[in-house]
């Protein structure tokens, strides 16, 4: 048997002291261990069900273990910007009166720019 694969056994044994059947628990430590062993053994052609059964637990839960350790390898590195800065929001109201309507709040720059802008 290989050196790894008692390791792994003996650990687990130490973990359970005694457990049987589902009450049975592995750390995270030894679920990476196992997911390790795993790796190694699929490069020569050994499939989930076949390292479950040599390490001792459920091909489901090896299975588990190893979809677990995938998810958090898509993690990307997240930069921080500061947040852009703050336009003043201007209070406009718009208002229909019997002369028209009447735009009230703007300001002298914005009311030039304002027949540019309604094109």
């Amino acid at each position: 048997m290989d050196h790894v694969l008692i390791e792994f056994r003996k650990a687990a044994t130490r973990e359970n002291r005694g457990r049987r059947g589902l009450q049975r628990r592995y750390s995270p430590a030894l679920q990476r261990r196992a997911v390790e062993y795993w790796r190694h053994q699929r490069a020569g052609g050994g499939s989930v069900p076949t390292v479950a059964a040599a390490v001792g637990v459920a091909p489901w839960s090896l299975h588990c273990w190893i979809h677990a350790a995938q998810v958090h390898r898509h993690f990307h590195p997240v930069q921080v910007l500061p947040p852009a800065p703050v336009r003043p929001v201007m209070s406009l109201s718009l208002r229909f009166t019997a002369d028209g309507p009447r735009v009230e709040g703007l300001d002298i720059e914005t009311v030039a720019k304002l027949p540019v802008l309604m094109r």
